[in-house]
C-alpha cells in the first residue's frame, strides 16, 4: 500500500509539473504583452500636448488665411464685374456707331416720288454745334426696313423724356413714328459734307438738295459739360453715302 501510494504522489507531482510547463509559456506572452502595453501608455505620457496659446497662435494664423482668401475671392469678383461693365459699354458705343453708320450709308433720294430733300443745316448754340439732320434711309430702323424719314439733333427741350442726340424717326407715307435716345451726354452736333461738285473733293458745313447726295458725311458727337462720352463715340464717324 506504501508503494502504491507512494507512486499515486510521483504522478500527481508529475502532472502538476506538466501542467506549469504548460502554463509558463502562456505567462511569458502574457507579461510581454503588459510590458508592451505599458511602454506605449509611458510613451502617450511622455508625448506633449498643445498648450492654450499654440491653439490661439494656430486659431489665428488660420483665420488669417480665410481673410486673405475671402479678399482674394472679393477682389475677382469686382475685376470681373468691372470687366463685364467695360465690356458692355464698348459693346454699347459699337452699336450706337454702326447704328448711325446704316442710316447715313442708306441716305436716299426719292424726287420722282415726291420725296423729302437731304437738309443738312448748321447750328451753333453757346460753345456747341447745334446742326440738325433730316434724310430718307433705306436702312433698318425701329420701325422696320426704309424708307423711313430720320432726324438727327440735340434735344434742348426739357419737357421731353430724352436727352442728348436723339432721333425723330417717321415712317414715309405712313404714320408710325418713334424716338430714339442715342447718347444722353451729348450737348453738341456737328456734321460736315463731302462734295466733289467743284472738282477737288471739299467739306462743306451744310447741304441742303432734293436731287443730289453728299458723297460722305462726318458727324461727331460733343459731350456736355462735365460728362464724359466713350471713346468710341468721341471720335469722329465718317460715313461714304451710297447714293453721294
Amino acid at each position: 500500500m506504501r508503494g502504491c501510494r507512494g507512486v499515486g504522489r510521483w504522478r500527481r507531482a508529475a502532472v502538476r509539473a506538466r501542467r506549469q510547463a504548460m502554463r509558463a509559456p502562456r505567462q511569458a506572452v502574457r507579461a510581454r504583452r503588459q510590458a508592451m502595453r505599458a511602454r506605449r501608455e509611458a510613451v502617450r505620457a511622455r508625448r506633449p500636448g498643445m498648450t492654450l496659446i499654440e491653439i490661439v497662435v494656430a486659431l489665428t494664423i488660420a483665420a488669417a488665411v480665410v481673410a486673405a482668401g475671402v479678399a482674394a475671392f472679393a477682389s475677382i469678383t469686382d475685376q470681373r464685374r468691372r470687366a463685364e461693365e467695360v465690356t458692355a459699354e464698348v459693346m454699347r458705343a459699337a452699336a450706337i456707331r454702326e447704328t448711325l453708320r446704316a442710316w447715313l450709308a442708306g441716305a436716299s433720294l426719292l424726287p420722282g416720288e415726291g420725296g423729302p430733300p437731304f437738309r443738312g443745316i448748321d447750328g451753333i448754340r453757346g460753345d456747341s454745334p447745334d446742326d440738325v439732320l433730316v434724310f430718307l434711309t433705306s436702312a433698318r430702323t425701329p420701325l422696320g426696313p426704309g424708307p423711313v424719314l430720320v432726324q438727327l439733333a440735340i434735344d434742348h427741350d426739357d419737357e421731353t423724356r430724352e436727352r442728348g442726340l436723339v432721333a425723330d424717326i417717321v415712317e414715309w407715307r405712313g404714320t408710325a413714328r418713334t424716338r430714339v435716345e442715342i447718347e444722353p451726354d451729348a450737348a453738341g452736333l456737328d456734321l460736315r459734307y463731302l462734295s466733289s461738285l467743284r472738282g477737288e473733293p471739299q467739306w462743306l458745313p451744310s447741304w441742303i438738295s432734293n436731287t443730289l447726295l453728299p458723297a460722305g458725311i462726318e458727324l461727331r458727337i460733343v459731350p456736355a459739360d462735365g460728362k464724359e462720352i466713350h471713346p468710341l463715340l468721341a471720335r469722329p464717324l465718317l460715313v461714304p453715302v451710297q447714293g453721294g
